[in-house]
């Protein structure tokens, strides 16, 4: 499994992961949108969007019936190169809906591709596969 590149900027990658998983934890759409660069894309089995106000108005339809969610996020590598990196993540969600609506699961990976922008690395692309989804 790759690691490459400046310790420095391992660990800044890292915070970006925490901070995603940090910020998807608490449903705070301001701090999950500041993870993302103003062009970027997501992609999933259910969508694929690009630019961030794309990004928003998906989240936005996503969580409007989830009352809360847990997300655990883990780097399985990471290539940097200048300020590009190529990283592949795993994650692991439970959304539970409004109004005992029930709840979703899933389990699955992220091909990413990061971008630093003004000395901070942000997602400027996510594809996300899923490995195990269970509804109910």
């Amino acid at each position: 499994m790759p690691f490459t590149g400046p310790i420095e900027d391992r660990i800044a990658i890292r915070e970006l992961f925490d901070s995603y998983t940090d910020a998807s934890c608490r449903m705070d759409r301001a701090d999950w949108l500041a993870c993302w660069t103003d062009d970027a894309s997501w992609w999933t089995h259910y969508f694929d969007v690009s630019g961030k106000a794309a990004i928003a108005a998906t989240y936005d339809g996503l969580m409007g019936n989830v009352e809360t969610t847990s997300f655990l996020g883990q780097i399985g590598s990471c290539e940097i190169a200048g300020d590009t990196a190529t990283c592949r993540s795993y994650a692991q969600e439970r959304l539970v809906f409004k109004d005992g609506a029930g709840g979703h699961r899933l389990v699955g990976r992220y091909e990413d591709v990061l971008r630093k922008q003004g000395g901070q690395w942000l997602f400027a692309a996510r594809v996300y596969k899923v490995m195990i989804e269970e509804m109910g």
